[in-house]
């Protein structure tokens, strides 16, 4: 074997010593409960999106991906934290606009 044969080898057994060990790093992370906010949701759809999130993440993603054409949710739209209200009452400052006076009407 040449070389440069040797190192594509050893580089594809590197490659795939990392993938499989980042997927048994990744196992534990996607089988546990989600936190989602479901409040502003329909009281069914909530109850689907809570019963997949204590499941698991991917259990969530996997339901929010085949429904996304019916409910038009992503994973951050139901995990993400809570929006602030959208309409605030503040005072808006308006800008007065100077004008030159001449003094002749």
């Amino acid at each position: 074997m040449t070389k440069s044969r040797l190192t594509h080898l050893a580089r594809t057994a590197l490659f795939a010593a990392l993938t499989s060990l980042s997927g048994v790093a990744m196992a534990g992370v996607s089988d546990q409960p989600v936190k989602v906010n479901v409040e502003r949701l329909q009281p069914n759809l909530a109850a689907r999106i809570q019963q997949h999130a204590d499941v698991s993440l991917d259990s969530l993603m996997a339901y929010l991906w085949f429904t996304r054409r019916q409910h038009h949710l992503w994973i951050d739209d139901v995990t993400g934290p809570q929006p602030e209200a959208i309409a605030k009452s503040e005072r808006k400052e308006y800008r007065t606009m100077a004008t030159r006076t001449t003094g002749v009407r």
